[in-house]
This record gives C-alpha cells, sequence and structure tokens, in this order.
C-alpha cells in the first residue's frame, strides 16, 4: 500500500526513506559531478586518479588503496555537505534563483572553510599535495558545479 502526501512545503513530513533521499541524493549528484571534473582534469595534467589519491594521501594514507578510499571520504563529504545544504535552504526557505546562488555561495564559503581553517589546520604538511593534484581551475569549476548541482537535484 503506498500513501500519498500533498503538501505546499518540502520539509513536511515524509516517509524515512523520502527523507533519506531528500538529504543524500543532492550531495551525492553533486559529488559524482565534481569528482568527474577532477578525474577529466587529472587525466588531462596529471593522473587520471590524481584527486581521490591526494584526498587519501594528504591525511597519511599512502597504499594502493589510496585512490579508493579518497572516493570514499570524497562521497561521504560530499553526501554530509548536500544534507547541511538542503537543511539550510528548507530553513531559510529559499526557491528559484536564491537557491542557485546559495549553492554556490554555500561551496564557495566551504571551501575556504574546509582548506583554510580544516586542512591547513589538521594537514599543514601534506595539504599541498592536494593542491597539486589538480588545476586549480578544475578545482574551482568542480565546486562551482557543485553548488549547481545542488540546486538541480534538491
Amino acid at each position: 500500500m503506498s500513501t500519498t502526501y500533498f503538501t505546499t512545503s518540502p520539509s513536511a513530513a515524509l516517509p524515512r526513506s523520502d527523507t533519506a533521499r531528500r538529504y543524500l541524493i543532492p550531495g551525492v549528484s553533486a559529488g559524482a559531478i565534481f569528482l568527474g571534473i577532477e578525474l577529466l582534469a587529472g587525466a588531462f595534467t596529471t593522473d587520471l586518479w590524481r584527486f581521490p589519491t591526494a584526498i587519501a594521501e594528504t591525511i597519511g594514507v599512502d597504499s594502493p588503496l589510496a585512490p579508493a578510499l579518497g572516493v570514499v571520504i570524497h562521497f561521504a563529504c560530499s553526501m554530509m555537505l548536500g544534507a547541511l545544504f538542503v537543511a539550510c535552504a528548507e530553513r531559510l526557505q529559499l526557491r528559484g534563483r536564491r537557491v542557485l546562488a546559495a549553492g554556490v555561495l554555500f561551496m564557495l564559503a566551504e571551501s575556504a572553510i574546509s582548506i583554510w581553517l580544516v586542512l591547513h589546520t589538521l594537514f599543514p604538511t601534506t595539504l599541498p599535495i592536494l593542491f597539486d593534484a589538480v588545476p586549480f581551475w578544475a578545482s574551482l569549476l568542480g565546486r562551482i558545479m557543485f553548488g549547481v548541482v545542488l540546486n538541480a537535484s534538491w
């Protein structure tokens, strides 16, 4: 038996699976686009798997499984960021162009916080490994597209 919900509010009570999907899919979708851009840029400039490998190496893991671990870390962070964005956008009742602008601004702010406050503080000697993985333009494009896809998938 299926249940149909009629609501005008996106944050109204949904079945648990729909709620999980609502909060996780935007981050997974945006993370996939971001990772695809980084992999493509790496394929042309450094190495296809350089970006996910650099994620693992930045936190001190240097093994043959580093690329896989980097992908797992990347998607875990993407899901958390997506859920945080959806929660904030719903709380602020963002719609239309505002949610698009908020998605891009969210990622630019997150980038500054995660890189300069968190990673620079915790891993100051290995952070350059992550910076050297792909060109800056690819990282910037990936982050902007992450914000755009957050908007589109929410």
